[in-house]
């Protein structure tokens, strides 16, 4: 199995598991495999140094929070301000979802309740889909920013490897 079917592999379980959660779970699981893929897209651009990543991304580092590591992606030039800004919404429903018991009606918090599904709608990296369900909006952000973060990666690594191969390649001509 290559990298690139096992991604598959990957995505396709996640997915099905969204499809099978509550709101609050979908919201949770959601942002959690959007927050995998940006940490592993900001590791590949760092030096790989254990202890210090350790320090910096682990329980209570400096990075360990989703909104740090946006911050830092942006920095880095991983994602332009707008991805960041969708991230940022992501993250913001997460929140919402995460430490919300009801909506303010008292109601059981939804994709529908009015402040969650405005973010929803409000994600720029699906706004030329015209989705009409908030929860169907957020999954396919999910979605997109994973495999944009996947690529941004993929790419990474391939440029490195070609310039490593092409400074080798002069050194021993």
């Amino acid at each position: 199995m290559t990298l690139d079917d096992e991604a598959l592999r990957r995505a396709e379980t996640l997915i099905t598991e969204l499809e099978n959660q509550t709101d609050r779970g979908a919201a949770i699981i959601g942002v959690a495999w959007v927050e995998e893929a940006l940490q592993a897209a900001i590791e590949s651009v760092l030096e790989s140094d254990k202890k210090t990543w350790d320090r910096l991304f682990g329980r209570s580092g400096p990075l360990s929070s989703l909104s740090a590591k946006i911050d830092l992606a942006r920095l880095l030039n991983i994602c332009s301000k707008v991805i960041a800004k969708d991230l940022h919404l992501l993250r913001e429903i997460r929140n919402d979802f995460a430490h919300t018991i009801a909506a303010k009606d008292h109601t059981g918090l939804t994709f529908k309740s009015t402040h969650i599904a405005d973010k929803c709608f409000t994600i720029k990296c699906i706004a030329h889909e015209a989705l009409s369900e908030p929860r169907h909006a957020f999954v396919r952000a999910c979605a997109i920013l994973n495999s944009d973060l996947y690529i941004h990666r993929f790419f990474r690594e391939r440029i490195t490897s070609r310039e490593t191969i092409h400074a080798r390649s002069e050194t021993d001509a």
